[in-house]
C-alpha cells in the first residue's frame, strides 16, 4: 500500500478558531480526500490530505515533508509561475524556495479552488438539489449564466466571487417564517458540499492540472 499525502491550501490551522470553523475546515479536509481517493480510483493507494491554511504555510508544509507527499495551490493567476516567483519574492528576506526536482509535485487550482466549479457547472445543480434550496430562474442552465458561458474559465480572476454571484442568482432557502432568502456562498460552509457533488472523472478532462495529477499514478 503506498501513502500519498495531499497538502492542500485553503481553510485555517488557528487553534483558536470557533467550533464551526473546527468543523467545516475538518469537512473540507475530508471531501477533498473522498475526491482525490474518488481520481485515483487505485486499491493500492492510500489517500490522505491535509489543509495548510495560506499558500506560504502550505509551501512551508511541503518543503519539510517526505516521500510521497504532493502540493496543491491557488495559483491566482493564469500563469502559473508567477507563484514560485511570488513565493520567493513576496518577502525576499523569508523567501520559500521549492527545490527545482520538487516542483513537478506542486499543482494548481487556477486560479482558485472554485474554478472546478465553474468548468463543471453541473456540480452547483446538484449542491442546490441535494441541500434542498429553492431553484430560480428555472428557464436557465448555470452553464449559459453570462459569467461563465463561453468563457475560458482559467482566465478569470476570484472564481470564488464568480461562484458567489452564481450562488446568489440561482438558489434561495426557505426560512423558518415561511420567507425566501437568497443563499450565499461561503469558502468553509459551502465548499465541501459543492465539492462533493463534483464528476472528479469528467472534470479530469477539462482541468490539466487535475490531469497531470492523476497520470503520475
Amino acid at each position: 500500500m503506498v501513502n500519498l499525502n495531499i497538502i492542500v491550501e485553503g481553510g485555517t490551522l488557528d487553534s483558536n478558531s470557533s467550533e464551526e470553523t473546527f468543523n467545516n475546515v475538518e469537512a473540507l479536509r475530508e471531501s477533498l480526500n473522498k475526491m482525490f481517493s474518488r481520481l485515483l480510483k487505485r486499491d493500492d493507494i492510500s489517500v490522505r490530505v491535509d489543509i495548510g491554511a495560506g499558500y506560504r504555510n502550505s509551501a512551508k508544509m511541503f518543503v519539510k515533508s517526505a516521500e510521497n507527499h504532493y502540493l496543491y495551490v491557488d495559483s491566482d493567476d493564469a500563469d502559473t509561475s508567477k507563484w514560485f516567483d511570488r513565493l520567493n519574492n513576496s518577502d525576499p528576506s523569508k523567501a520559500i524556495i521549492i527545490p527545482e526536482d520538487a516542483k513537478d509535485k506542486v499543482f494548481f487550482m487556477i486560479q482558485e479552488m472554485e474554478a472546478w466549479f465553474l468548468k463543471q457547472p453541473e456540480c452547483l445543480e446538484r449542491w442546490g438539489e441535494s441541500k434542498s434550496y429553492i431553484r430560480t430562474k428555472k428557464e436557465t442552465a448555470i452553464a449559459l449564466d453570462n459569467q461563465i458561458a463561453g468563457k475560458n474559465i482559467e482566465t478569470l480572476s476570484e472564481p470564488s466571487k464568480i461562484v458567489g454571484v452564481i450562488v446568489q442568482r440561482y438558489f434561495e432557502r426557505l426560512l423558518p417564517n415561511g420567507k425566501k432568502k437568497k443563499v450565499k456562498y461561503g469558502k468553509l460552509k459551502s465548499a465541501p458540499a459543492i465539492i462533493d457533488n463534483l464528476d472528479e472523472q469528467a472534470l479530469v478532462a477539462v482541468d490539466k492540472e487535475l490531469y497531470r495529477f492523476k497520470v503520475l499514478f
